[in-house]
């Protein structure tokens, strides 16, 4: 099937139907197309999907085109139709569906599988936890495409922001950057970096309050400079094991299990939370921006182990606690680099008392 279906078009049609449509060319896509989509079922099951449920929290795509993104989302009206602890803080799982969106617009255009490599300033606006009934608009602007006919790779730029049902502003990233990579430069990745233990997809299970995965509490370590500053924390560091095990990888994507960068995310602002509360005393702290991420590597689903590390943070003027760096580190079980440098990198994490 080709031609402009609307989503009124779209709800009507079984999944037989769907499957045939020219999903590359519509301008919407409903919910089902859209799971379809993180099934593989559309003739996409080597390629780029979007996640499954429950990382999958887009309910529609109301526009997409050469330009912009239009989707939205609304949480179920109780707390037990909503598969994550009502208490989760959500900000990186909102902040992984901009990702995913850029992801699925490069997919429409080039062959290969997405994966996001990097975006610029995120800042909240407003608290991004569970609200029953509560409805969110995702708003994508496109800044740029670029396709390496040599390589077979892509890239996407968007700017990105959340809006609630009232069209207020909840959360607003720059420069979402996602590329397009050849299905053997994944596998050879794989390959190098402990992707071949294999990992169940059953996005038929229900699953209950769920928490996004963070580090060990017990293994939290904070070094100061030495020089009696109260007000600054040289390095703080903490680790997580990762197994095939680990809820996400069910989920993330199906067939090609990774653990989903903006968790990573997560648990970095989680460890900056901590700080925050017990070493500068900000009792409920939130996340407030960040100035810039950049993942260049993946964390797949072979026992390892990643460490979480902050640098250089300390309590600003106006009562902020900010980590002017963080890392993210690649490991064996053991402790041992498995890449030298860092797979992920930040700038300047900001939390707080207050929202932006």
């Amino acid at each position: 099937m080709s031609g402009g279906y609307s989503l009124d078009d779209l709800d009507v049609l079984d999944d037989e139907a769907l499957a045939r449509i020219d999903w590359k060319n519509n301008t919407c896509l409903n919910r089902r197309l859209l799971v379809l989509h993180a099934e593989g079922a559309l003739g996409n099951e080597e390629l780029a999907k979007l996640p499954l449920e429950p990382i999958l929290c887009i309910d529609q795509i109301g526009r997409i085109d050469e330009e912009a993104i239009e989707a939205s989302f609304s949480f179920p009206d109780t707390p037990e139709q909503w598969p994550y602890d009502p208490e989760e803080s959500l900000e990186m799982l909102f902040q992984d569906q901009l990702d995913q969106l850029v992801g699925f617009w490069g997919a429409r255009k080039a062959n290969g599988i997405g994966r996001a490599l990097s975006s610029g300033v995120s800042k909240q606006h407003q608290s991004l936890d569970f609200q029953p009934g509560k409805s969110f608009h995702f708003r994508m602007q496109r800044r740029k495409w670029v396709e390496n006919q040599e390589t077979g790779t892509a890239t996407a730029v968007f700017n990105g922001r959340i809006d609630d049902d009232q069209d207020q502003l909840v959360l607003e990233t720059k420069n979402v950057i996602v590329g397009i990579l050849p299905p053997a430069d994944i596998l050879a990745l794989r390959q190098r970096y402990g992707g071949t233990g294999g990992v169940s997809s059953d996005s038929a299970e229900v699953m209950k309050d769920l928490r996004i995965p963070i580090y060990d509490t017990s293994t939290v370590k904070v070094e100061t400079d030495g020089s009696g500053d109260q007000g600054k924390i040289s390095r703080i560091s903490a680790t997580q094991q990762i197994q095939p095990d680990l809820w996400p990888l069910r989920f993330h994507f199906r067939g090609d299990p990774v653990v989903p960068g903006n968790f990573g995310t997560h648990g970095m602002i989680a460890l900056l939370k901590q700080v925050a509360r017990e070493h500068f005393g900000i009792g409920t702290p939130l996340f407030q921006s960040l100035s810039n991420k950049k993942f260049s590597g993946m964390i797949f689903e072979d026992p390892k182990q990643i460490t979480f590390e902050l640098l250089d943070v300390e309590k600003q003027e106006n009562g902020s606690v900010v980590a002017n760096a963080a890392n993210l580190y690649l490991e064996t079980q053991s402790g041992e680099r498995m890449i030298e440098t860092p797979i992920y990198t930040y700038k300047k994490i900001s939390v707080g008392s207050s929202l932006l």
